[in-house]
């Protein structure tokens, strides 16, 4: 049912109560005489409630913002009916997925291992095209990966990319019809979960051939194997360049969804700014939207990583993981400001003369100030309400291994939870009891006060604050206010989940927040020991105590996946990790819970479900040592100059003699190989170049 079945659609509101009434079209009355007969839900009672769900469901699709309604159907003068709608459930995302980019089997599966189960889909990059236009199947192919991931319940959707190569791209569109042809067959014979084309930097020239390739895509492969297509946020509108590729609303004729890289709003040589502002990501979302998309049909790309500036370079914006900004403010120390308005953090940090040395994807960080707007907890937080707000089907990630590892902890709850969930006012104390908050990296004073049910002036002036710097480690007060004292609170329509956020100018939350980060205390200079500092310093603050819901027989979902995984560490249970909660899972849970003595009935509560975190965290397999890569430039030599150039070699992209001298003609090749594969172009072989390179060349 769509718009074109209505003649007419009025809506009345008094005192915030709304009621729609739907006008059917004259010549569709002979079809619904039936089904409202004086014997409505006895003679036809099936076929009348479909009528009403393919009503709700229109309404939920063209009215999404009306959560509750008195919903008439009529036709002429004449009233079918009236029911009452109220969408009083909660949007709960069910797909996150995430790309597989820099890294082996061994390290994907121990990354993906990280993510607590709140992953339902994974895209390694398996399919790269030739200068022909022909694919091309890249060496991080790996069947007992695919078979692993499987066995976990999980998808493997590769991308295909040309890595930003235009000419690439070209020529996979002209050969379209051969290299549709060439992907399906190869999904079908090795059982992966489908395609998402990745095709970036072509032109609105290029639009049509686009569209068709993903036509074919969809018109070969079978109806169980997904299709997507990784498209460029658009918030602008933009028809021409790289943006007027994608044609939203034809695309998603043939795509599962469409996932949306709501990220690069600033890049490398732009003006200093956020990875991915609020707004910016907002403005992308309506963009897809008013193409005609429906929201179960859009992702939302989040970024894993941020950029930085350094202070008195004429260019700056080099990606940055979100893992490495977190070790660089453990090795050097500095501030946090959560820009409100942006909802996006920014570090800044000073090295100074003799600290301990740094690089970052083959650059190495010289003494300065360095600002680095980058993603953390709140941030991706944020993104989440907006995937809430809008209904969508899920988030995508770039790139699975570049985050902190702490926000897995906190996707479930952002995932299951609109971040403006309902509560009930709670009664405060009559009097003021003593609690205290230790400040942690990435808090500002809004997020605290509003966490305590305090304003930020409150906040202040329990703990006689004259500015908004707050710095890790410190101690607040945030006792609850008196009774009789006037708090807070959000505008709550509780009859229908519905929250409105007080206005921008009725708030008393600063335009920015700041954390001053301590450095950690560090006697060595390499990167792993600056991980386990941050480690150490994270430590010392205290945990959110994790929220656990209630499984049992029955239950579905990436909660279930994720207790099975811990369950199969423990070795009481040997079935598959599907997220269904059948008769196997459950007798696993008693075999556990009576292990534990806990009360053995098969349910998994808080008290099992934490027990288990406690368990599988104790049981779980140490990884291998990682491998260490070291910094080559021109004019270094040695064997590791030689290993390189035979991988280089092996690449086809070298073409002198591996002597072991890194040369000009060795740059030349070491730069072309990193802008094929995405990497930083500046000539400097560091651990992230050296890594792809073994990766590439791995089955060579």
């Amino acid at each position: 049912m769509d718009l074109s079945n209505f003649e007419k659609v009025d809506i009345k509101e008094v005192n915030g109560e709304y009621t729609l009434i739907l006008r059917m079209k004259g010549n569709e009355q002979p079809s619904y005489d039936t089904e409202f007969g004086s014997e409505f839900f006895h003679s036809t009672k099936e076929n009348g409630k479909t009528l009403i769900n393919a009503t709700k469901q229109f309404i939920k699709k063209e009215f999404p913002k009306i959560k509750k309604a008195t919903i008439v159907l009529a036709v002429g003068t004449v009233i079918l009916t009236s029911f009452p709608f109220q969408k009083a459930e909660a949007h709960e995302v069910t797909f996150n997925m995430s790309y597989l980019y820099f890294g082996n089997t061994k390290s994907y599966i121990s990354q993906i291992d990280k993510t607590q189960g709140n992953l339902s889909l994974v895209s390694p990059s398996y399919f790269d095209i030739n200068a022909d236009g022909s694919l091309k199947l890249t060496t991080q192919y790996d069947p007992i990966f695919v078979k692993e991931m499987h066995n976990r319940g999980m998808k493997v959707v590769p991308f295909l990319s040309n890595h930003w190569d235009r000419n690439v791209g070209r020529a996979a569109l002209n050969n379209r019809e051969k290299l549709t042809t060439q992907i399906a067959d190869f999904i079908i014979k090795n059982n992966l979960d489908g395609i998402q084309v990745d095709i970036e930097n072509t032109t609105e020239i290029d639009r049509d051939a686009y569209t068709d390739l993903v036509r074919l895509l969809r018109e070969k492969l079978p109806s169980d194997k997904e299709v997507s297509v990784a498209v460029a946020a658009n918030p602008n509108g933009w028809t021409k360049g790289w943006h007027g590729t994608y044609d939203y609303k034809e695309l998603a004729k043939y795509s599962s969804y469409l996932m949306v890289m709501a990220y690069d709003e600033s890049y490398e040589g732009s003006a200093e700014g956020p990875v991915a502002s609020y707004g910016w990501v907002e403005k992308s979302i309506q963009y897809a939207l008013k193409q005609g998309i429906s929201p179960d049909k859009i992702v939302l790309g989040i970024p894993f990583y941020g950029r930085y500036w350094k202070e008195g370079e004429a260019t700056g914006g080099t990606g940055i993981s979100n893992v490495r900004v977190d070790e660089l403010l453990s090795r050097y120390g500095g501030t946090v400001v959560f820009d409100e308005a942006t909802k996006s953090p920014k570090a800044t940090i000073t090295i100074k003369q003799g600290d301990p040395v740094t690089t970052i994807a083959g650059k190495t960080l010289t003494p300065g100030t360095y600002r680095i707007w980058y993603e953390n907890s709140d941030s991706i937080a944020a993104k989440f309400e907006l995937i809430h707000k809008y209904n969508l089907k899920g988030s995508g990630s770039w790139s699975l291994g570049q985050e902190s590892t702490s926000i897995w902890q906190k996707y479930r709850a952002w995932m299951s939870d609109n971040a403006q969930a309902v509560e009930q006012p709670q009664q405060l104390p009559t009097t003021q009891a003593t609690t205290t908050y230790t400040v942690q990296s990435g808090d500002s004073l809004w997020k605290i006060a509003t966490s305590n049910n305090l304003t930020v002036d409150q906040l202040k002036q329990l703990n006689n604050l004259a500015s908004d710097t707050i710095f890790v480690g410190q101690v607040l007060n945030v006792s609850s206010t008196p009774k009789n004292t006037q708090s807070p609170s959000l505008n709550v329509a509780a009859t229908t989940n519905e929250v409105t956020k007080p206005a921008t100018e009725t708030t008393t939350k600063p335009a920015e927040s700041v954390v001053v980060v301590p450095p950690a205390k560090i006697t060595t200079t390499t990167s792993t020991t600056a991980a386990k500092s941050t480690t150490t310093a994270k430590a010392a603050a205290p945990a959110k105590q994790t929220k656990y819901p209630t499984l049992k027989s029955g239950s579905k979902g990436v909660a279930v996946t994720d207790m099975q995984n811990k369950l199969k560490k423990t070795k009481l249970y040997t079935g598959k990790v599907n997220g269904v909660y059948n008769t196997a899972t459950k007798k696993a849970v008693i075999a556990f819970q009576k292990k534990y003595k806990l009360k053995a009935d098969g349910i998994a509560g808080t008290a099992t479900l934490s027990k288990l975190d406690s368990v599988a965290a104790a049981t779980k397999a140490t990884t291998g040592a990682v491998k260490k890569y070291p910094t080559l430039k021109q004019g270094s030599q040695g064997t590791a100059v030689k290993d390189m150039q035979n991988k280089l070699i092996k690449t086809k992209i070298y073409k002198g003699k591996a002597l072991g001298k890194y040369d000009a003609s060795t740059k030349k090749a070491v730069i072309a190989f990193q802008k094929k594969y995405k990497l930083t172009a500046d000539g400097i072989a560091g651990p992230v170049t050296l890594a792809k390179l073994d990766s590439v060349t791995k089955s060579k």
